[in-house]
C-alpha cells in the first residue's frame, strides 16, 4: 500500500492504517527506537506511541513525506 493510501486510512478513521502503518514501516520504527534505546521493550512500545501519535495527528495534518515524518516522530 502507498503512503497516500495510507494517509487516506487516517483520514477516513480506519484502524487499518495502523496496521498497515506497521507492515510498511513498523521493523524500521523500531530498529531507530532500539538504536536510541537500546531495549527492544521500550522499542516496542515507542513503535506503538508513534502509531498513536499518527492517529491523532492526521487529521488535520497531511504529512508529505509519511516515511520522514513517522521517524521523526519516533525519534
Amino acid at each position: 500500500m502507498n503512503d497516500n493510501e495510507i494517509i487516506e486510512l487516517y483520514n477516513a478513521r480506519s484502524e487499518k492504517a495502523i496496521d498497515e502503518t506497521d507492515r510498511k514501516y513498523g521493523d524500521k520504527c523500531r530498529r531507530t527506537a532500539y538504536n536510541i534505546l537500546r531495549n527492544m521493550q521500550d522499542s516496542e512500545e515507542c513503535a506503538n506511541d508513534t502509531y498513536m501519535r499518527l492517529w491523532s495527528i492526521i487529521p488535520p495534518q497531511k504529512p508529505h513525506p509519511l516515511y520522514a515524518f513517522i521517524m521523526r516522530i519516533v525519534r
